[in-house]
């Protein structure tokens, strides 16, 4: 069953199975890497000035990479965007298969 999963706020400390793999997903989905301080000066502006095409492609690499490396028994079929480019509104949507 192919499931799709965005970033997530709410923790559910007692999730466990499918909904578990679901939930870890969607908080890696949460993290950015500009969270992090070590990060702040140096990519952000050099991102702003990247064409969207060039940061999608990065930014999906980066959520792959991710996902399997701290959550493997999920399986990432698709990584499509939902937003407005724009207006700097984008949200990452993954699909994937659970294996576990």
């Amino acid at each position: 069953m192919t499931h799709q999963v965005t970033a997530k706020s709410n923790i559910d400390f007692g999730a466990t199975g499918v909904d578990e793999i679901l939930q870890n997903v969607a908080y890696i989905l949460s993290t950015f890497v500009m969270s992090y301080p070590d990060k702040r000066g140096r990519d952000r502006k050099n991102e702003l000035e990247v064409p969207f095409n060039f940061v999608k492609r990065r930014n999906t690499a980066r959520i792959i990479d991710s996902i399997q490396r701290f959550e493997p028994r999920a399986v990432i079929i698709d990584v499509e965007y939902v937003g407005d480019v724009s207006k700097g509104k984008i949200e990452p949507v993954v699909k994937v298969i659970v294996n576990g």
